[in-house]
């Protein structure tokens, strides 16, 4: 890293800073430069360049929140002091936009030189000529920006020209031939006629300060610039509540937004874990609380990936891979994608080598994809030796997708018309019923309700002709024939008669724990009801005590 990279990562704003050096990192001794310099105006920040690389290493680097702070500080520049309590500590105050230029000029005009040499190689053009071409846009632009010319010593003349005088683009596109490298860098000085002295171009006209003023400040204006750039540079919230609102991003996205400002050379650490506090909300803000404020982005992230990351391994989240398959109604292209992602998680946990990702992919869409059609009419399983990667199977996925569904579309508009017309027919004939055939069967069902009752009154006097005696060995001889003209009465009787001759003496057809009829004690499921279990073997004992009364009588007579 230059000096140049580390000043464009901090963001400093060169014409407000100065560089102070013989820091000693003791806070007692330092405060006195600091407060030294604090006389001259409000100091914005103090940088200690803690990189070995930096031309800067161990300095410090105050800048000011305005530069009019420099205008009563920049007379007393290089400004020289000793600590209080050790003489022995010397700090020394330079401008940085001094030491900027000196440190940094150098490599500008050496890479300046550089791409010269190679323009020229690849034009087929000679150095010395393009060299010559560059310095007059050179000399042209130093003469724009002078508002006032120099008025001629008394001992020496205006800068002249050795040669000849010729219009200016005849001078910037002179042949090799006619002019020399020679001709342009001339370290002598010609005597002319009248005693004054005329000096040409010199070694240091090549790279003049005007010239590494207009770098510096156009390096300085790009710096001012880029600041405020970043600023505008907003990341999408994370909290890390279950479960996630509307308005925020998961954590897997949130992490990928902070590694692309990572990779970003015009942003700082610092302002990368400004990036950071700003976006986190609580819970996620409590956890990296403990945190210093200069704490590099790296340890926020791996705080953070303790609480929110992946916990799984790359051998299980390779294994919930091969799991995936296709769900009913999804469609071939968001289960590719829906692979991609669970792919992902396993590569960045190490379950899956990066070179084998487009092989494992195919493979797993072809055995959990349930569009055979579709795997054949592209013949993905010929592909598996040399695997496209999946931006191009994605695309050819989608593509057949559409092909099929605009093919499906228009075989419904073909074919949807003929059952239209078919369904229309069909409620046609069902609307014209006539209301006739609903009377009709009204009428039916009372003639044969009609015929039933007939049917059942015919059936109860046969039975009562056909066995008279059985009629009168239970007593019902001597009662009167208006009880015997219910039906229902005659069949419940004749049923219970015919239930007494097959069953004989009466037995407790009821429950001996809820006294419901129906099933037993040891298959009941309902709570206990003494009483109604009471009540029916009282039931039972009188029906019992009746039975064996007419069973005594019966044996009598048939005696």
């Amino acid at each position: 890293m230059t000096s140049m990279d580390f000043i464009q990562k901090s963001g400093v704003k060169i014409p407000n800073a100065v560089v102070v050096t013989g820091i000693t990192q003791v806070s007692e001794k330092d405060e006195q430069v600091i407060d030294f310099l604090k006389q001259y105006g409000k100091i914005a920040r103090v940088l200690f360049v803690d990189d070995s690389l930096s031309d800067f290493y161990q300095n410090l680097i105050v800048e000011y929140s305005s530069s009019s702070a420099l205008e009563g500080l920049e007379p007393r520049l290089p400004y020289t002091c000793t600590a209080q309590a050790d003489p022995s500590i010397v700090y020394e105050i330079k401008t940085l936009s001094s030491m900027y230029t000196t440190k940094v000029g150098s490599n500008v005009t050496k890479t300046y030189l550089a791409e010269l040499k190679e323009l020229a190689k690849l034009s087929g053009k000679d150095y010395g000529e393009v060299l010559k071409e560059m310095m007059c846009q050179i000399g042209e632009d130093v003469e724009a920006m002078r508002p006032t010319t120099e008025e001629p010593s008394p001992t020496y003349a205006e800068p002249a020209v050795v040669s000849p005088p010729a219009p200016k683009e005849q001078q910037c596109h002179t042949s090799h031939s006619d002019v020399t490298p020679i001709d342009i860098v001339a370290t002598d000085h010609v005597p002319l006629t009248n005693g004054r002295r005329a000096a040409s171009l010199s070694v240091s006209d090549l790279n003049p300060p005007d010239i590494q003023k207009v770098v510096v400040e156009h390096i300085v204006r790009r710096q001012d610039v880029v600041p405020h750039i970043q600023s505008q540079v907003r990341l999408r919230s994370f909290s890390g509540k279950v479960p996630r609102p509307n308005n925020e991003t998961d954590y897997d996205t949130w992490r990928t937004q902070i590694e692309l400002l990572q990779n970003d050379p015009s942003m700082s650490p610092l302002q990368i874990s400004r990036k950071i506090h700003e976006s986190l909300l609580p819970p996620a803000a409590d956890i990296v609380k403990s945190l210093r404020p200069e704490s590099p982005p790296a340890t926020y992230l791996q705080l953070l990936d303790s609480a929110f990351g992946t916990v799984e391994d790359g051998e299980e989240l390779f294994a919930q891979f091969l799991n995936t398959l296709q769900d009913p109604g999804e469609k071939s292209s968001t289960y590719l994608h829906r692979l991609q992602l669970a792919l992902n998680r396993a590569t960045k946990r190490g379950g899956v080598a990066c070179e084998e990702v487009d092989k494992h992919l195919l493979k797993q869409f072809c055995r959990g994809c349930w569009d055979n059609d579709l795997i054949s009419t592209l013949q993905l399983e010929q592909k598996k030796s040399s695997p496209p990667q999946f931006s191009d199977l994605l695309l050819m996925i989608r593509s057949e997708e559409d092909r099929q569904q605009a093919k499906t579309s228009r075989m419904r508009k073909h074919i949807g018309t003929t059952k239209q017309r078919t369904q229309l027919q069909s409620q046609g004939a069902r609307v014209c019923e006539p209301e006739e055939k609903h009377e009709s069967s009204i009428a039916a069902i009372e003639d044969l309700r009609k015929q039933v009752a007939s049917l059942q009154s015919q059936l109860i006097t046969f039975m009562s002709q056909k066995k008279p005696k059985f009629a009168n060995s239970k007593g019902s001889a001597g009662k009167p024939l208006s009880k015997m003209s219910k039906p229902h009465d005659v069949d419940g009787r004749m049923q219970r008669q015919t239930s007494k001759r097959q069953t004989g003496r009466p037995k407790p057809w009821y429950c001996f724990n809820c006294g419901e009829d129906g099933h037993i004690a040891p298959c009941c499921v309902d709570p206990a009801n003494p009483n109604l279990v009471a009540e029916k073997k009282k039931q039972l004992e009188a029906k019992q005590r009746q039975w064996e009364a007419q069973d005594g009588s019966d044996s009598a007579l048939n005696d």
